[in-house]
């Protein structure tokens, strides 16, 4: 073991037993609470003029404990006047932060839990703050945030969250602490990754993995190592990170592999998939928005994403304005909405004059584009998320889906979702649902059969609606 990863008191108990058998009672007391002698190296913070600092590590490495002290420690000298803390959840914050900061405060400045937050003697509170409600800190004025576990930040806001705390940080020293393990892709992760390689003396990244912590015994590293194999052992335990999560059915790599630079010119289909949101709420979902083209070779070109948190009004203005241009019509996700999934596009159309046919539920394929005329193809998937999107990311791996530029956002969700997720992005089901119609292949429905895991997916609300509609004729079952 290099003298780095010894531990300050392991050495000075065996190379200096003399020294800490000669302090006094209260130097003793004292001493042990005295964070830059006990703290390995990298986990005490740099000197300089830095605005953030990221611990990604492995699990039990000491990123907590890190930074806690350290926050008590400026607090105490008067650095530190207005912090704020996030952690992916109100249960979060008091079992991680604010137990970690009460738990490593000197006893003669100790920290108390305060209205779910903490405050030291000197009257400094901390504020607190949680990825579920991503709008609240953008009034704020803090000298200091503690960022923590930002790969279990709910992925629908945790962006917005970041982007508003980093921003409210913005008086006296102005700098953030963050602190992670790894899950796989994750585009806050990503940013930090890609500021620090920018300019890694404003932003800086401390790497290690669960065996840099002397402290951690052996039974303990035993049973992790036997409990995480293959790539959780090199996220969990070495702090890796990778272009995508685990189980995702596409992969960068094939993103990439297959990526164009131009659209087709002469394309011979042009289509808009959306995945309606339920509200424009800032909590809720996005509304997915995706559009792409059948090139002459009949391979999917994905061309634009224009996915975002719109009121139905705005949505079906940006689809409505797609068709006009040059696509031939809509294929639409109704199984939350109904009828009222495509009622937006109808009323934008009528408004500019434009007819709208809904294609019949046999149609085999999408019509040509016909001016004055938007076609609407309305989706009622029966099937996992996962299994409906699978012949996508099957035309995607052969080599026949290409997305045109970069699409971050979209190719983000396309990696990172796992099959079996409790929820998935709606760019990643529009785009499932725009393959599946450029590529000719079939698309879901009611009729299907489903598994009783499927069938229990969509949830008691559409199986109501689906056997309220089936009683009317509108739906045949």
């Amino acid at each position: 073991m290099t003298p780095e990863r010894v531990c300050a008191a392991y050495a000075l108990a065996h190379a200096a037993p003399d020294f800490l058998e000669g302090l006094t009672e209260i130097e003793t007391f004292v001493i042990a609470h005295a964070h830059d002698l006990w703290a390995r190296p990298p986990q005490t913070f740099p000197p300089g003029d830095w605005r953030s600092l990221g611990f990604l590590c492995g699990r039990g490495w000491g990123k907590s404990h890190a930074i806690a002290t350290e926050i008590n420690a400026r607090v105490e000298r008067g650095e530190i006047r207005a912090p704020a803390l996030m952690a992916p959840t109100s249960a979060r914050t008091e079992a991680v932060q604010v137990a970690f900061l009460v738990d490593t405060s000197p006893p003669w400045f100790r920290a108390e839990r305060s209205r779910g937050s903490v405050e030291w003697p000197n009257g400094v509170r901390a504020e607190t703050f949680t990825p579920e409600a991503p709008g609240r800190p953008r009034s704020g004025n803090f000298d200091f945030a503690w960022l923590c576990e930002i790969v279990d930040w709910a992925p629908s806001t945790r962006l917005e969250a970041f982007e508003n705390l980093r921003t409210a940080t913005r008086v006296g020293a102005a700098r953030f602490v963050w602190d992670t393990t790894s899950k796989g892709k994750n585009e806050i992760i990503l940013a930090l990754e890609a500021a620090h390689a920018a300019d890694p003396r404003a932003h800086r990244i401390v790497r290690g993995t669960t065996f840099d912590n002397p402290l951690l015994g052996r039974k303990y590293l035993r049973d992790v190592c036997r409990t995480y194999t293959g790539r959780r052992y090199r996220e969990e335990l070495l702090g890796e990170v990778f272009a995508e999560s685990a189980g995702a059915l596409w992969s960068q790599d094939s993103i990439d592999e297959h990526r164009r630079g131009l659209a087709p010119v002469a394309p011979k289909l042009v289509i808009v998939a959306v995945d309606p949101a339920l509200s424009a709420a800032p909590s809720a979902d996005e509304t997915g928005i995706v559009i792409g083209a059948r090139g002459a070779d009949g391979h999917a070109y994905i061309v634009a994403d224009e996915s975002g948190r719109y009121t139905p009004e705005s949505w079906a203005r940006i689809v409505v304005d797609r068709c006009v241009l040059d696509a031939a019509g809509v294929v639409i996700e109704r199984n939350h909405l109904g009828d009222n999934a495509s009622a937006p596009i109808r009323s934008e159309a009528r408004t500019r004059g434009i007819r709208v046919e809904i294609l019949p539920r046999d149609a085999k394929t999408f019509p040509t584009r016909r001016p004055g005329v938007i076609f609407i193809r309305e989706v009622v998937a029966a099937s996992s998320k996962g299994t409906r999107a699978s012949g996508p990311a099957t035309e995607a791996a052969a080599g026949r889906v290409h997305v045109v530029g970069q699409l971050d956002a979209l190719e983000l969700e396309l990696t990172t979702f796992v099959p079996g997720a409790k929820k998935s992005p709606n760019r990643f089901d529009a785009h499932a649902y725009l393959v599946t119609e450029l590529a000719g292949l079939e698309h879901d429905s009611p009729r299907a059969k489903s598994s009783t895991a499927d069938a229990a997916a969509l949830g008691a609300a559409l199986t109501a609606r689906l056997l309220t509609g089936a009683a009317r004729g509108r739906i045949g079952l």
